[in-house]
């Protein structure tokens, strides 16, 4: 087995910690009304540590988890807010579609993994709003160069984490906290646990991750070329030439922010 083929099968080994990454940094979920896992648990998720840091250090304690609940209750807030005052605010192009709700949603999670983390330095409005636009770049790319993912392969995965949730068995105190943190992600979707893992909306954060994660395959497997560097240089490709066509500009909050 080739070093390049290695990487790209050590990208995909993600613990429940890179599963639940996935929720925060895609799917907003924002329509109102463990870590041991199988060798498929392993497969078919993007690398996301390099934009969400992970949790493993973070302890579960009362602190941790009033700023978890604290963090959920501000974005069911503000979202709220948002649907009753009608703030349509969403950049949509053939490409892009991100609506005010779930950039809020984005902005807020990665504060709380900041946050837990202990980085004082938080992600600025801009540098999210980046993100989930070059997030979308990349995912359109892939389809546009006949990368496919099928349903089955989805719901594969959502079933995966909906187990790995579900383990029995002693788990670290930063695994707790991961999965209080997904309890409460849940809850302010105003769903059920059923719907919630039926949702549409998680359906389509575990499909975005996937095509991702083919395409960073894809790009591992063609030895001509330099494998994540030559992910990222077409991420940074895809957002400067989207920029040159489309005034991007990240929201004030703080209106909204004013409760």
């Amino acid at each position: 087995m080739s070093s390049r083929c290695r990487n790209a099968i050590r990208l995909r080994k993600l613990s429940l910690f890179g599963l639940v990454a996935v929720l925060l940094a895609i799917s907003a979920c924002d329509n109102s009304p463990a870590a041991q896992t199988d060798e498929n648990a392993h497969r078919a998720l993007p690398e996301l540590s390099d934009e969400i840091p992970a949790i493993q250090n973070a302890a579960y304690t009362e602190g941790t988890r009033r700023l978890v609940q604290d963090t959920f209750d501000s974005i069911q807030t503000i979202q709220n807010k948002i649907r009753n005052e009608g703030l349509p605010w969403m950049m949509e192009t053939e490409e892009v579609r991100i609506s005010l709700a779930e950039y809020v949603f984005t902005l807020k999670t990665k504060e709380l993994i900041y946050a837990l983390n202990q980085l004082t330095v938080k992600p600025s409005g801009e540098e999210v709003l980046r993100h989930m636009i070059t997030e979308a770049l990349t995912v359109h790319h892939a389809k546009q160069i006949g990368i496919t993912v099928t349903p089955e392969e989805v719901k594969g995965m959502i079933d995966m984490q909906r187990r790995a949730m579900k383990g029995t068995g002693p788990k670290t105190s930063a695994e707790q906290l991961t999965l209080y943190i997904m309890e409460q992600r849940i809850r302010i979707t105003g769903l059920s646990e059923e719907e919630f893992w039926n949702s549409e909306e998680l359906y389509s954060a575990y499909e975005a991750a996937i095509y991702m994660n083919k395409l960073m395959g894809h790009i591992l497997a063609d030895e001509d070329l330099k494998g994540t560097e030559s992910y990222e240089a077409l991420q940074a490709e895809l957002y400067k030439d989207f920029r040159k066509k489309h005034r991007i500009k990240a929201p004030d909050l703080s209106e909204l922010e004013t409760l």
